[in-house]
């Protein structure tokens, strides 16, 4: 048991290994299909095209999850571009296997003009943004003018921009990064994850106004309930 456990965090930090992608029909994947049913409903009149992807803390397999349910997606025929906004410990260019370089900071301080931004990949049939050169400044990034008119932009030219944000309780980013999107997707591990921390993070993001649109489990075990082995992941509306 202890064995398959470490096998399943190795599998967790190997960021281009897409379930949903490799393993098409696997029940991981069928959990996925359900999360995505279940958007499909909480976005029916086409209001949350910008969905944050948040979690309590570090490590509950928030970037795993946004990443295969963006490849699902553009599977499903969305046009969908994913963006690294985790500024901090910005993992989405290893999904990619691309550099942090020419990325979003790059942008938002001219570095590089808006047509170098953003980035396709074929492997997955999606947009991407990384998240660019490391700064210190990352809530000014996060409220800038700036960032605020490319969300809008992205926002007529997609179906789903999504982002991927660093974790609640860690530091405030989520909060500002909130702003920016019609809801969030809060993730949650099974067994890593504290009670008591999420009922803390949750609490945050509500009294900021913040509208979870639902909150996804990770990292289920079949034997600990009934929804999966490894990674498996569930949908309810808050």
């Amino acid at each position: 048991m202890v064995k398959k456990n470490v096998f399943l965090n190795e599998r967790a930090e190997k960021y281009d290994y897409l379930v949903t992608k490799e393993q098409p029909l696997s029940y991981t994947t069928e959990s996925f299909q359900k999360v995505l049913i279940n958007l499909d409903y909480a976005n029916i009149d086409g209001l949350h095209k910008v969905i944050q992807f948040t979690s309590t803390l570090a490590s509950e397999g928030k970037s795993t999850f946004v990443s295969n349910t963006a490849y699902l997606l553009g599977q499903k025929g969305k046009k969908v571009i994913l963006i690294d906004l985790d500024l901090r410990k910005p993992k989405l260019n290893r999904v990619f296997n691309a550099t942090n370089r020419e990325g979003l900071t790059d942008y938002l301080s001219g570095k590089i003009q808006f047509e170098k931004l953003i980035r396709h990949s074929e492997d997955f049939g999606i947009d991407y943004i990384v998240a660019g050169e490391k700064t210190t400044a990352v809530v000014n990034v996060l409220e800038a003018k700036k960032l605020k008119d490319l969300i809008d932009k992205l926002r007529e030219s997609y179906d789903y921009v999504l982002l991927d944000t660093p974790p609640v309780i860690a530091v405030s980013d989520a909060l500002y990064a909130s702003r920016l999107a019609d809801g969030v997707i809060f993730v949650v591990a099974q067994g890593t994850a504290k009670k008591a921390l999420v009922k803390e993070a949750i609490t945050t993001l509500k009294s900021n106004h913040v509208n979870i649109l639902g909150l996804v489990l990770t990292q289920v075990n079949l034997k600990s309930g009934a929804y999966g082995y490894g990674y498996d992941y569930s949908y309810k509306y808050e």
